[in-house]
Formats: C-alpha cells, structure tokens, sequence
C-alpha cells in the first residue's frame, strides 16, 4: 500500500491534491469491541490514542510526507524492519503474535 501511495503521490504532484499512507500500528478505538475481539487494557509502548494518531498524520502532510508513521517506537521499529531480511520480520512478527494469544 505505502508502494502504491506513494507512486499515486508522484502523479498527483503539483495538482493540490495529496496522498499520504497512514500506519498507525495499535491504536486505541472501539473497533476491537465492537468486533467481539479481546484485546485486555491494551496499554504499553504500542498502542497509540486515536487524537495522537490523527495529529501525527495531520502534521506529516503538512510537512509534505507521503508515509506516515507515527510515535517514536513505530519509527524505530520500521527503521529496524527496513535492514532486516524480510524472512526474519516474518518470523519476529509471527512470534509476537503468537505470544499475545
């Protein structure tokens, strides 16, 4: 999806019009409720209010950003994801998930 936003950013360039991928990671909203999905406090380092979310988001348009990632910790964790081999993301993914059930 970043892929496509960003191509899609390329050809609206100097139309005023912008594009910009958000990815939010965990964030904070009556989603998971409403799905039936148990998700306990969901606190802690990765999950993000819903405002906070918006305000990044907001801000990296303005700043012209076609990819949006917000809060320190998903920086981080994209920019570690970026130089390890794609196999290894998977399985630290997997193994995260898994631990969460």
């Amino acid at each position: 999806m970043t892929t496509f936003t960003e191509g899609l950013a390329g050809t609206l360039e100097g139309t005023g019009v912008r594009a910009l991928a958000l990815c939010p990671g965990f964030v904070r909203t009556e989603f998971h409720e409403r799905a039936g999905m148990r998700v306990g406090t969901r606190t802690g380092p990765l999950w993000l209010d819903a405002e906070r979310v918006v305000a990044d988001a907001l801000a990296d348009l303005a700043r012209g950003r076609v990819v949006s990632v917000p809060s320190v910790t998903y920086k981080m964790l994209v920019g570690v994801g970026d130089v390890l081999p794609r196999f290894l993301v998977r399985r630290l993914a997997t193994r995260y998930e898994r631990g969460r059930r």
